[in-house]
């Protein structure tokens, strides 16, 4: 069972070429809207000092002003961009498209095995159609180049062949254990983020409140509270953006979550046990796209 395993092992490029389309997409937009957001924020930080040293630095104003021209078009081109609304939707559809060909493979409902390949293979590659249909707005953001493979690609179709508790070794190994692994990594990394950027806020909100005693006492003194205070709020602003702590606890509770449905696993010993099984693990892998498409129209 362990060499099946391992020839049987599932990357993207076993998966339909729209997923790699659509997640190409999603994180080329993600870069793009993040890229944004620190420019904004950077220039924003450096045309504050600039504008509080005015006197001190010889043109500062004129750099301050061409700095927040910068941020201004920043602003507008994100307003035009939309790139967050293509991050969430390209995220959207390749994960959807993931979840479906999971489904194919194992044959799960609603590709359960029906004695005929050929209506199965026609009903998934409706439901593609229909996937891409319903985010037509993200169509030109999908590359055209690269590989063109087969909606079903051979890899699906095999693995599909396999006999029932080769199916569930290969979900236990390359589905289930491959998304707790993704879960709980995440979890940790945006907790220690999180948990970085809180310790930061205090420091500089530390650092505001001592600028502003000092200035009390001595008026003529010339210190950047202002500069820190753009700075606080720049935090704010991409703890926000980056939803540390909501994730953390999100991606905990559905590796733990993740971590019992393998357990159900042991018990599946029928095709319609084991359509069922998958469905509800599916289920569970999804609340996390189900909240990209509820963002997405945002």
């Amino acid at each position: 069972m362990q060499s099946e395993t391992i020839r049987y092992k599932v990357i993207s490029e076993d998966l339909p070429e729209l997923y790699d389309a659509a997640n190409t997409a999603s994180l080329r937009a993600q870069k793009g809207h993040l890229t944004i957001i620190k420019g904004y924020i950077v220039l924003l930080v450096i045309g504050s000092i600039l504008t509080m040293y005015s006197e001190k630095i010889d043109n500062a104003p004129s750099y301050a002003i061409f700095l927040f021209l910068g941020s201004l078009c920043l602003t507008i081109l994100q307003a035009y961009k939309r790139f967050d609304k293509i991050w969430y939707n390209g995220r959207a559809v390749a994960e959807s498209i993931k979840t479906r060909s999971w489904r194919y493979m194992m044959k799960a409902e609603p590709y359960k095995d029906q004695g005929n390949n050929e209506l199965v293979n026609s009903s998934f590659r409706s439901e593609l159609k229909e996937i891409l249909r319903e985010n037509s707005s993200l169509g030109s953001h999908l590359d055209t180049g690269g590989e063109l493979r087969e909606s079903v690609t051979p890899k699906m179709i095999l693995i599909r062949s396999l006999d029932l508790e080769s199916r569930k070794e290969i979900y236990r190994n390359e589905r289930i254990d491959d998304q707790r692994k993704w879960y709980a990594i995440k979890a940790v990394k945006n907790k220690r983020a999180g948990n970085s950027w809180f310790v930061t806020l205090v420091v500089v909100h530390v650092m505001i409140i001592c600028f502003l005693v000092v200035k009390i006492s001595h008026p003529h003194i010339l210190l950047p509270a202002d500069t820190f205070i753009v700075i606080a709020a720049s935090i704010v602003t991409w703890t926000q953006v980056k939803r540390y702590h909501d994730l953390s606890t999100s991606y905990t509770l559905t590796a733990r979550e993740i971590g019992i449905i393998k357990g159900d696993s042991e018990s599946v010993r029928t095709e319609d046990g084991f359509s069922d099984f998958v469905k509800d693990a599916e289920n569970a892998f999804s609340r996390e796209h189900t909240q990209w498409y509820a963002r997405k129209d945002t």
